[in-house]
């Protein structure tokens, strides 16, 4: 993941965007393994500084992440992540969300799903 975060932060070919309830999920996995609240807020900064699109988590998100949660067997927060893809897809031009999370198998053909080990790194 980091050589990833590298190659997009050089701006090759690489559009990286998550939604902004990445901050609350990230937060959440540090401090459950016990990191310091000083400890947090570093890594919290230290994401903001790369090249990563951060979507705001709107209606029209949420509204779609409920249809998923209706037709879906998914969690709230995948629910919301796979929204946030559609919508960014409907903007940019993505090939696939990379997620090793899976979960995100349960969407079948609505969202490609490419994991950490079946891409290359330039």
């Amino acid at each position: 993941m980091i050589d990833l975060i590298a190659v997009m932060d050089e701006g090759k070919q690489w559009f990286a965007c998550t939604s902004r309830w990445s901050f609350l999920e990230v937060a959440r996995a540090l401090k459950k393994d016990g990191k310091p609240k000083e400890l947090i807020e570093l890594n919290l900064k230290e994401l903001m500084r790369h090249r990563i699109t951060y979507l705001e988590v709107t209606r029209s998100i949420i509204s779609q992440a409920q249809s998923l949660l209706a037709s879906r067997n998914l969690y709230a927060s995948d629910a919301l992540h796979a929204a946030s893809y559609v919508a960014a897809a409907k903007r940019q031009r993505l090939e696939a969300m990379l997620s090793d999370d899976r979960h995100f198998r349960r969407l079948g053909n609505m969202v490609k799903v490419m994991t950490l080990d079946e891409i290359q790194v330039p």
